[in-house]
């Protein structure tokens, strides 16, 4: 399994972004595809990293397949970009950060989760704010009016930088936070282009010999939450309610065996990182939802909110509900 290098980044929701996207009608797709199913057919968008390649867990794993039906698996940029590319038609499933599908929501954007994805846990964290090894940042001060990157802005990577920054003697507003593809992240810290960046695994393994770590950033927003969701167009789950729940138990399942079969899911991610087996391995493993419940949820969106990203308080009861006729309890 190969994914492109970039796709360029897409910022969203500027509304000429979505207006490109639902003109393009498509986007460039791994050759990762189930075997041939009469019906339906299904698009996966998701990034690169462990947390976000759970799409393709599942299609390696055979678990799309067992729910009779027939994935293909995409690479993107961002949550953002997700978020647009479903809207549009593209894809009929994305992965993003949970806050940009919330804040997504708020907005009016027709969009409904339906499986959780990702869960940070801060005794193994596979999302560390990282910096050059040239660099001696260490507190959060040591960041002001610095450029820190993140896969999209506004999202859950930089609500985490954030709150990491403002308790560790910084001030988030100083910093000037920019969207970069995750692949591009190492490159940027070596050239100099940034000072710090939220990177996940593999790739934050993969530049270890030129990127170090400031902070389990993520960890000052709790020490265990949903950091990661899958959704789609509402319009597409109205219409297709049982195939929408069939990609849930699909993830479901995949979730479970992943967890447990880090030596299998570490094959398919070494042939998307050109990374070997081995060492990833031997690198902090992300941890997949097996359930989805309000305290899970609860602590991204209640820190978006206090940081501004979303405009009310989240119902967070609501949002748990409405993916439960999918994901079920």
């Amino acid at each position: 399994m190969s994914f492109p290098a970039s796709w360029g980044t897409i910022r969203f929701p500027d509304a000429r972004a979505l207006a490109f996207l639902l003109a393009i009608g498509s986007l460039a797709a791994l050759p990762l595809h189930g075997e041939a199913q009469s019906v339906p057919a299904v698009r996966v968008l998701e990034l690169t990293g462990d947390g976000a390649s759970e799409g393709a867990y599942a299609l390696e794993g055979g678990f799309f397949k067992k729910y009779g039906l027939d994935a293909t698996v995409m690479a993107g940029t961002g949550g953002g970009a997700a978020v647009a590319a479903v809207v549009g038609g593209s894809a009929e499933i994305g992965f993003s950060n949970l806050i940009s599908v919330a804040a997504a929501i708020e907005r009016g954007i027709p969009v409904t989760i339906i499986a959780p994805a990702t869960v940070f846990n801060s005794k193994a964290p596979d999302i560390v704010l990282a910096k050059s090894r040239r660099t001696a940042f260490k507190a959060g001060a040591d960041l002001n009016g610095k450029i820190v990157a993140v896969t999209t802005l506004d999202g859950e990577l930089q609500m985490g930088a954030a709150v990491w920054i403002d308790k560790n003697g910084g001030n988030a507003k100083s910093v000037h936070f920019v969207e970069l593809p995750e692949t591009a992240m190492a490159a940027a810290l070596a050239q100099g282009r940034i000072d710090a960046a939220m990177m996940t695994e593999p790739h934050f393994s993969q530049a270890r010999a030129d990127v170090d770590l400031v902070a389990n950033a993520d960890a000052a927003i709790a020490p265990v939450f949903i950091s990661g969701v899958y959704f789609a167009a509402t319009s597409w789950v109205n219409d297709h309610p049982d195939v929408a729940r069939r990609v849930a138990q699909a993830l479901r399942e995949t979730a479970r065996w992943a967890n447990t079969h880090h030596a299998e899911t570490a094959v398919v991610l070494a042939r998307a990182s050109s990374l070997d087996a081995a060492t990833i391995s031997r690198m902090t493993r992300s941890t997949y939802a097996e359930s989805l419940t309000v305290p899970a949820i609860a602590p991204a969106l209640d820190v978006a909110y206090a940081y501004g990203r979303l405009k009310e308080p989240f119902d967070v009861r609501g949002l748990v509900a409405k993916a439960q006729p999918y994901w079920g309890k």
